[in-house]
């Protein structure tokens, strides 16, 4: 028995039985009647089977070609639901989308890009892991996401990644209302090494960067630091202790505006480097795979949206549209 047979055969099983008529059948089939009683004999010759009667005047199915034409019509059922199912993820209008982001893109791209995904694409199920890129690297090695959105500064030599960077984001340093730096007019950058600092995450990236932004020699310890994911937490340690926050400006504007945190960068003399005034974002993905359409299609919007913060640091969220950023050439 040939092991083999195709949907197109099984196709034509189905529509004999309906029609017991070889040339109604086989114009059903858009084929000759020839070609279409062909079809049916290798079909029984394969599975060693006679699936109909033919008399001169009818065609009827036989015993086991009653039983095989419900599974055969099975087949067909689920070779339709994988075609509309295939067409569905072509265009990420079903199936699902995992990947990572770290607070910074949580608290930037993401506010612009889950609403665009949500309007353009409504069946498609998100799952998102908002974490340090640490965790987001083990992720994606074990496959649990597609791509992330975080700090890269520490991964560009990896061969099996494929890195984006997008643009920076600003960053700054601050303080509590009625911190005692802010009783001088003008502060050291020095002075700011005798407080403890807070951040979101600090690795050795950001401890070397610490070193640069303060002067620290690297045989001198750092200041005693804390390391936080809930930016809750960060924002009201910072304001009821003497503690330094380092971190990206878009997500304190209420309290800045209210006046409960300080911006100290423009109270510093001599004034920091530009340079060290920002934190790195990258889109992050395992080099030589094949992304879904799905995940081609949000890579591409967080581009987009990249490069109007680029052009504008702090953009309000839009309408902009997935459909209306096309694909690349």
């Amino acid at each position: 028995m040939n092991s083999s047979i195709d949907l197109k055969r099984l196709n034509h099983l189905v529509l004999l039985s309906e029609e017991l008529h070889f040339s109604r059948a086989a114009a059903r089939a858009h084929l000759s009647q020839t070609a279409f009683s062909r079809s049916i004999q290798s079909l029984e010759n394969d599975l060693q089977l006679r699936l109909f009667d033919r008399g001169t005047r009818s065609v009827q199915l036989t015993a086991v070609g009653r039983q095989l034409l419900e599974s055969a019509r099975e087949l067909l059922r689920h070779a339709h639901n994988l075609t509309t199912e295939a067409q569905c993820l072509a265009q990420a209008e079903g199936g699902e989308l995992n990947f990572g982001a770290g607070l910074l893109a949580v608290h930037s791209y993401m506010q612009e890009l889950l609403p665009m995904l949500r309007n353009d694409h409504p069946g498609l199920q998100l799952h998102i892991e908002v974490d340090h890129w640490q965790n987001l690297l083990r992720h994606l090695e074990q496959e649990r996401i597609e791509f992330f959105i975080g700090d890269a500064s520490q991964l560009h030599s990896e061969p099996h990644l494929s890195i984006t960077v997008l643009p920076q984001q600003p960053a700054s340093i601050y303080c509590r209302a009625g911190h005692p730096l802010l009783r001088q007019p003008h502060i050291l950058p020095q002075q700011l090494a005798e407080y403890p600092w807070c951040a979101a995450l600090f690795d050795d990236a950001l401890g070397l960067h610490l070193r640069h932004l303060l002067g620290i020699p690297a045989r001198q310890p750092l200041p005693a630091l804390m390391s936080c994911n809930n930016l809750h937490l960060l924002r009201e340690t910072t304001q009821h202790s003497d503690s330094l926050l380092f971190t990206w400006s878009t997500w304190l504007q209420d309290a800045l505006s209210q006046g409960t945190l300080v911006d100290l960068a423009p109270r510093l003399t001599p004034a920091l480097a530009a340079q060290h005034l920002v934190l790195d974002c990258s889109l992050v993905h395992l080099a030589g795979r094949s992304l879904s359409p799905a995940a081609q299609k949000a890579l591409r919007l967080i581009q987009a949206v990249a490069e109007r913060y680029r052009a504008e640091p702090a953009p309000r969220l839009s309408v902009l549209s997935a459909a209306s950023i096309s694909a690349p050439s």
